[in-house]
């Protein structure tokens, strides 16, 4: 980026960062058996004019990114969101003190866009 007023690097662009789960720290140790903490990540940074292609823009995103570069007051950017998310299975015990393993949806972020 570009650097700001007192030299300090502007935000950087939309991409996947770590956000490092733990469900022992979540309280969540006493119902969830494995895995006890895992690799979510999150997305994170601006969406400005001109979108990389590799951020999957919706057109809807490269027509609000224009506008706002046009006019930022009137027009917000788009903003950086997931756009591939995985599951993970978890081992736990449900209400009944069974223990259950399922797959759950979109508990990790494999990719980042702009939205």
């Amino acid at each position: 980026g570009q650097p700001g007023i007192h030299g300090k690097k502007s935000k950087s662009r939309c991409s996947r960062k770590p956000l490092h789960v733990n469900f022992k720290e979540l309280g969540w140790d006493d119902w969830i058996i494995a895995p006890l903490d895992y690799e979510a990540y999150h997305c994170e940074g601006i969406c400005d004019f001109p979108l990389r292609s590799h951020l999957e823009p919706t057109n809807h995103a490269i027509i609000q990114t224009l506008m706002n570069s046009m006019d930022p007051e009137s027009t917000p950017p788009s903003c950086c969101v997931p756009s591939k998310l995985s599951p993970i299975s978890i081992l736990y015990i449900d209400s009944g003190n069974n223990v259950v393993y399922k797959q759950y949806e979109d508990m990790v972020v494999e990719s980042c866009g702009c939205r």
